[in-house]
């Protein structure tokens, strides 16, 4: 099928305007994708976030749940169908029926004592919190996944491209060494060589497309496309991550942020809260609950139609609720260690991170703005003395191998570049400025 002319409304960040997005098909079940459209699909088609959205509305619907009171409880007893001879004359309760009729009904109402409702209203709303914060981070690192993707997918589309070329050319190079072979020009083991050359550059470029799939194949679970569609990525690259802030951020500085941003500390420290929430609401439960009742009988005593009230509780004489309490107590101790051995680690990962992207940075920076286009010179320069027997084809296709693992570094860099920023943003809570 072809996708043409969907349009996509596009809510603004910092005023509402709408825009219109054109996706069009340039091949059969082929998505043209821009990285834009991308993070609007996947905010409305991305299925871990429409679960996540759920989970939000259970949280809402437990804390209704806890403020509502508990039910009334009807009992209805001591009712008799017959009479004997001892029976008294009670009057008839419904036609020629219930001379000699005896009734109990009885009402309780549990009454919670000592804050408990409101102790588990306070629970359900932490709870809440905590679902809101865990759908958070399942946003947070789903887009920091869709856009690694992304970036994979414009690196495998690279590589496909230069392997294409190349490929092409050798085997227009092979089609006229196969003729000059024929004409005696040139000898077999120079078409042998260049022809070896062609099929592991076919092998090399079948291992791209796999590859390419691969990435389309993740990129369409996160985006909720049908497995048919291949997906490719349009429009310009980001922006290149800012080299100078990168260089002027300290470990410290990482260290800081993530204590003070990062979204998956906060759950943890939310369920701290929790923690000792419960630990209120089961010393709470030392105190007994009160049972009121309002209680009919007609006929059972020495009034006939008897109406009374009552109380009840259990006697704390041999469960003050000691082991639940401590149980809790444990459990707010389990909720802070936790919280610090996380924080640890993900301190230490987030600076790893930084290290990975200085390295990146550096290595890009080495590279310098110019040697993509500088290698593609040198290898029309090598192309074009080959051609004119001043090179050999040894030569030739020894520099057509750095050409192309070159062109694999500057592909990789570039990604890395994206894929690391991306990564340490995550960490650091976005303090890091997003690349457009």
């Amino acid at each position: 099928m072809c996708y043409k002319n969907v349009k996509i409304t596009v809510l603004g960040v910092l005023c509402c305007f709408a825009t219109t997005i054109r996706i069009q098909a340039a091949l059969p079940d082929t998505l043209m994708l821009h990285p834009a459209e991308a993070e609007v699909i996947f905010l409305e088609n991305n299925l871990k976030l429409l679960a996540g959205k759920l989970g939000i509305d259970e949280a809402k619907a437990r804390v209704i749940q806890a403020k509502r009171w508990p039910n009334p409880t009807l009992s209805i007893g001591e009712i008799n169908g017959w009479a004997n001879a001892g029976s008294e004359n009670l009057g008839r309760l419904a036609g020629r029926w219930g001379n000699h009729a005896q009734v109990a009904v009885d009402i309780e109402q549990l009454i919670q004592i000592a804050g408990k409702r409101r102790k588990l209203i306070a629970i359900e709303e932490t709870g809440l919190r905590l679902a809101e914060q865990e759908f958070d981070i399942l946003l947070r690192s789903l887009q920091v996944e869709l856009r690694a993707q992304l970036a994979s997918l414009r690196h495998t589309q690279g590589r496909v491209v230069i392997y294409e070329r190349v490929l092409a050319e050798q085997q227009r190079l092979l089609s006229g060494y196969e003729r000059q072979l024929k004409q005696g020009n040139v000898g077999r083991g120079d078409y042998v060589r260049l022809k070896a050359s062609v099929v592991t550059l076919q092998r090399a470029l079948d291992d791209v497309r796999a590859e390419n799939r691969n990435v389309q194949r993740a990129l369409r679970n996160l985006l909720g496309f049908a497995p048919p569609l291949a997906v490719k990525v349009t429009g310009e690259r980001p922006m290149t991550p800012p080299a100078s802030i990168i260089n002027a951020l300290t470990a410290d500085t990482i260290a800081q942020w993530v204590y003070q941003y990062h979204a998956a500390l906060q759950p943890l420290q939310t369920n701290i809260t929790q923690a000792e929430q419960r630990l209120r609401l089961q010393k709470a439960n030392r105190t007994p609950d009160l049972t009121v009742a309002v209680g009919y009988d007609r006929g059972g005593s020495i009034m006939r139609d008897f109406i009374g009230v009552g109380i009840s509780m259990d006697l704390p004489l041999f469960n003050r609720n000691q082991e639940q309490i401590k149980v809790a107590r444990l459990e707010v101790e389990r909720r802070r260690l936790d919280l610090e051995y996380t924080r640890n680690q993900v301190t230490g990962t987030a600076i790893g991170a930084w290290q990975d992207l200085l390295a990146t940075v550096k290595r890009a920076e080495q590279l310098g703005g110019r040697y993509n286009a500088d290698i593609d010179t040198v290898l029309q320069g090598y192309r074009n003395s080959f051609s004119e027997r001043n090179t050999s084809l040894l030569e030739y296709l020894d520099f057509l191998d750095a050409y192309l693992a070159t062109k694999d570094l500057l592909l990789e860099t570039d990604k890395q570049l994206l894929t690391q920023y991306e990564t340490l943003r995550y960490y650091v809570g976005d303090r890091l400025p997003a690349l457009e």
